[in-house]
């Protein structure tokens, strides 16, 4: 059964026995923190044994899971079991637990982005039993309700440029964007300072973010030479190389959705004001010189080579950098041809 994050609770509260959820997406911080509120919040006046199997210790001994679900705990009356990193090779030993549905019981299932057609998605959405959540990237609305709560919950209150700001730069990742705002709260916690926009920039570590913005900038202008540079810099200061990925995705979504526009009739100042958040005045003329020269059906093209190249670096992290650095300057080099006058 596909269900959204507001029925955890209800679910939880109403059932007393055996509770199977999965939880996946690309937004590994959204399903941490989904998997921390249950423990926190749902389970909280419960006495539960926490148990973590991965798909490989399931490779060793196939009847781990069904162990661990089927003892009786001596010291606590509920269990957790935390499942991970499994392959379709173990969907027996999970079925088996679902279909034997061991009483007092929570069964999580992390996993990451999966495809309509996976078997782990289909036995637990086509089950009435289980519970499938999905986790996807923060998009802007989501952004917005992230930062407007977690200000009001620590009693912090931000103008409108700092706001935007940090649509702009933080991460579609959640746990990410949850310790950037951290940062924040930390710094003025205890004081009566007013937030400013220089001050937060540079508590967040704007050389970052400003690395980031030029290289998306010179990838779309077929500049090599300077992303490799870039990129070369991004990644010895400790950047993920899949936050790397996600900056040029963010950056080719919001030109798509522009010349999307434009092919509707809209002019360039009209159609940039569908973008959220708001674009940069200081960024608009690279902004609209990106949107006018590339067709759109590369845009199209080289978005899905970035989400490509995102799953591969999901499932070869030994390899994660190089495959970063190739797929960008993949689309780097196709960019010269339109700005060669």
């Amino acid at each position: 059964m596909i269900i959204k994050d507001f029925q955890i609770e209800k679910i939880i509260k109403e059932n007393v026995g055996f509770l199977p959820f999965l939880v996946y997406g690309p937004n590994e911080g959204l399903i941490r923190e989904h998997i921390s509120k249950i423990k926190s919040d749902y389970l909280s006046d419960v006495d539960f044994e926490e148990i973590s199997i991965t798909g490989k210790s399931l490779d060793l001994n196939p009847d781990t899971l069904e162990t661990s679900a089927n003892s009786i705990s001596m010291f606590n009356n509920y269990k957790l079991i935390i499942l991970e990193s499994l392959k379709d090779k173990n969907m027996s030993e999970l079925e088996s637990v679902i279909g034997s549905a061991p009483t007092q019981t929570m069964l999580i299932v992390k996993a990451d982005n999966l495809k309509k057609t996976s078997k782990l998605r289909k036995l637990f959405e086509n089950n009435a039993q289980c519970y499938a959540l999905a986790c996807y990237e923060d998009d802007a609305k989501s952004m917005m309700r992230l930062v407007d709560n977690f200000m009001k919950e620590n009693d912090i209150s931000i103008d409108r440029d700092i706001k935007n700001y940090l649509m702009q730069t933080l991460s579609t990742d959640r746990m990410i964007s949850f310790n950037e705002l951290q940062k924040i709260s930390l710094f003025y916690a205890n004081t009566d300072a007013t937030p400013n926009l220089e001050e937060i920039k540079n508590l967040l570590n704007d050389a970052s973010s400003n690395n980031l913005q030029r290289m998306n900038e010179s990838v779309m202008y077929g500049n090599t030479a300077k992303t490799s540079n870039i990129i070369s810099k991004l990644l010895s200061e400790g950047n993920n190389p899949i936050s790397i990925l996600r900056s040029l995705i963010n950056y080719l979504k919001r030109v798509h959705k522009v010349k999307v526009e434009m092919k509707k009739g809209s002019n360039f100042d009209n159609a940039i004001k569908f973008l959220r958040p708001p674009l940069f005045w200081k960024d608009k003329e690279n902004f609209q010189q990106h949107c006018v020269r590339w067709p759109l059906n590369k845009i199209e093209k080289n978005l899905s080579r970035l989400l490509d190249a995102e799953i591969d670096c999901k499932t070869n992290s030994k390899l994660s950098s190089v495959l970063c650095e190739r797929s960008i300057l993949t689309i780097c080099h196709a960019g010269k041809q339109y700005f060669q006058n």
